[in-house]
């Protein structure tokens, strides 16, 4: 960052701060994600903290002549609204919001049988979609919300940090929404633990976890199995990556299914042996392995069809196809449950 920009950086802490914001020790600079939050001194903790006041429910995001603004329903006070306004021209959308327009316009440009297979199997349909303004604005700010006491709101400076492993974001309390603790270089903080077609089908990139099957149906040995690709969710004290399971139309339905895991590889088939056995499923192992032929099939080819798109949407769609089949080679083994 220039001097210009150090200054405009140093002056909006200044009014956040005034705004009763948390901002210490962390500076805007570019690093091996690109533009980033990093400490200004490694041994010492960052804390960063954006009050309830400058959290904007993102029905409220306007966007006039191309530049942010407030809605006018939006209860926040004038000087909290110029905060935003300016804080948004300065660091958010007035000077990243060309990144997401043009994935909008390099998707939009894909050949037809590419796009055809990022709709089904990859549900990607909304990089899909003509670059018009009103989706460029849906697009952009869907990456940069959280979920805050129930509503979806827009989160400054914090919504500058990259995604890793190394935090979560803190919104416990009611309180406002942060990000804390020491960081070696640059400050990252979970999106999501979801894999890494999750990942991308949110932000754009794509990131190596857990793997979770895209959605199929298949018929085995007289067995009508679907599987779905809802995001893993802890419930009633439930294991997040154990699938809910139902019957519809004499089908066992499986809300999602983990192929892969990182940290635990002998899991994904002890899960699944178990859904079995508690579901009356026969051949689990057979099964299982199916399921994972069928998903590393769709990830070769959408990494054969990438060849076929523009040099940055392909190699996008390699880094997905690439991360996906690591995550999916994370399976050896069975933890039993």
């Amino acid at each position: 960052m220039d001097s210009g920009g150090a200054k405009l950086w140093d002056d909006m802490l200044e009014e956040f701060r005034a705004l009763g914001g948390t901002a210490e020790n962390v500076c805007l600079k570019d690093g091996r994600y690109g533009r980033g939050l990093f400490p200004i001194d490694p041994a010492k903790p960052v804390d960063i903290h954006i009050p309830e006041s400058l959290l904007l429910e993102s029905k409220h995001v306007t966007v006039e002549n191309g530049s942010f603004c407030v809605g006018a329903g939006a209860t926040i006070g004038v000087r909290e609204k110029s905060f935003l306004e300016n804080y948004e021209r300065e660091f958010s959308w007035g000077v990243a919001s060309h990144e997401t327009e043009g994935l909008l316009r390099m998707f939009h440009a894909a050949p037809a049988e590419l796009s055809e297979l990022l709709k089904s199997p990859f549900n990607l349909d909304l990089w899909l979609q003509e670059p018009t303004t009103e989706a460029i604005v849906e697009r952009y700010f869907a990456s940069r919300i959280i979920r805050y006491k129930d509503k979806t709101v827009v989160m400054p400076i914090v919504e500058l940090a990259n995604h890793g492993l190394e935090s979560q974001y803190k919104t416990g309390g009611g309180v406002g929404v942060g990000i804390g603790g020491r960081f070696e270089n640059e400050v990252l903080v979970s999106y999501s633990g979801g894999d890494p077609l999750l990942i991308f089908r949110n932000w754009g990139f794509a990131s190596r976890v857990q793997g979770i099957g895209l959605s199929l149906s298949l018929a085995f040995n007289e067995q009508k199995l679907r599987i779905g690709r809802s995001e893993p969710k802890p419930a009633d004290g439930r294991n997040s990556l154990v699938p809910e399971v139902g019957t519809e139309d004499g089908m066992t339905v499986l809300s999602h299914i983990l192929l892969g895991n990182k940290r635990n590889p002998r899991v994904p088939r002890g899960i699944f042996y178990r859904v079995c056995r508690e579901a009356g499923i026969r051949d689990a192992a057979e099964l299982f392995d199916r399921i994972q032929h069928i998903n590393r099939t769709q990830y070769l080819r959408l990494a054969e069809l990438s060849e076929t798109a523009s040099p940055r949407l392909g190699r996008l769609l390699r880094n997905l196809a690439y991360a996906q089949l690591e995550v999916l080679s994370f399976s050896f083994g069975v933890r039993e449950l």
